[in-house]
């Protein structure tokens, strides 16, 4: 019997059979264009909870900047908390490229929470002062929305 996926319940070894599911596959290409307008679809359009997986599996890519903000970008629209951790690691990894970091620092902007929030007040430190700019920049997106909830 093959390993069902703990998200959804299909078989890993299964074939998609359901738009979403080529989707969700379609992130993992090596195809950037194609993963740009699935990482679209998947989470401005549809907000699929179940492209969180591959999206953050997407940042550990370290060859090309791309897919890291694409994936970045993808996660702060989801809007889950799930993703902060990913996020923050890469927003303050120094050997990241800077244009990754700075769409770490945006969706994190949008993420908020305690957590995102640390992570940027440390990214204000960064050598890179795009980074700083981001991470600043977001931290003020966030002071203002805790304002408006006050």
């Amino acid at each position: 019997m093959d390993d069902l996926c703990p998200m959804c319940g299909t078989p890993c070894a299964a074939l998609a059979e359901t738009y979403i599911e080529k989707l969700l596959e379609t992130v993992l290409s090596d195809e950037t264009g194609r993963v740009g307008m699935a990482v679209d679809v998947l989470t401005k359009w549809l907000h699929e909870p179940r492209a969180i997986v591959p999206l953050t599996m997407l940042l550990s890519r370290k060859d090309d900047p791309y897919p890291l903000v694409i994936a970045a970008r993808g996660l702060g629209w989801l809007g889950d908390q799930e993703a902060v951790p990913a996020l923050s690691e890469l927003l303050l990894d120094e050997a990241k490229p800077f244009v990754a970091r700075v769409a770490a620092a945006e969706a994190l902007g949008r993420l908020g929470g305690g957590n995102a929030h640390r992570a940027l007040e440390q990214a204000t430190a960064s050598r890179r002062p795009s980074v700083v700019k981001a991470a600043s920049r977001a931290l003020e997106q966030l002071r203002r929305l805790e304002k408006e909830m006050e």
